[in-house]
């Protein structure tokens, strides 16, 4: 008799891993990822930057992960960027909430975060084009 065994999706997919920035224009970049998504992301501001002082800025975003199996997450967030005036590098900080899901990620939604940082060549900001960068995320997003 054949053992047969029912794989059902998890509650719940922990959306660990790094993306690895680059911007291509003032307002959009891409990045390779790997972990949870393994594959690429395309994400673009949706909003100006509001400068809430000390170099810090608060801005939208929307995302489309793109998973090497055909998956896709597409997220619509709010971003921090806090700029530094003394060594180039900017930390930016992302909460990204699930809009659509397909693939293996279809009726999963909620939220998830990613903290890291970004570098661009002298004389350029944060958001300037050409930046680079790396971030880790963090979190979960659960069936609906």
């Amino acid at each position: 008799m054949a053992i047969q065994r029912h794989t059902e999706a998890p509650d719940c997919i922990s959306m660990g891993g790094t993306a690895n920035l680059f911007t291509m224009t003032e307002r959009s970049g891409i990045g390779a990822m790997t972990g949870t998504i393994d594959g690429a992301a395309y994400g673009e501001n949706t909003s100006d930057l509001n400068s809430v002082g000390n170099g810090r800025f608060e801005y939208t975003m929307c995302h489309v992960f793109l998973d090497k199996c055909g998956s896709k997450l597409r997220t619509q967030d709010r971003a921090v960027l806090q700029t530094s005036t003394e060594d180039g590098v900017s930390i930016l900080e992302v909460e990204y909430t699930v809009v659509e899901a397909t693939g293996r990620f279809a009726g999963y939604g909620g939220a998830f975060r990613s903290r890291g940082w970004l570098s661009m060549r002298e004389g350029e900001n944060g958001i300037d084009q050409h930046a680079v960068g790396v971030v880790r995320f963090e979190g979960e997003i659960c069936r609906k």
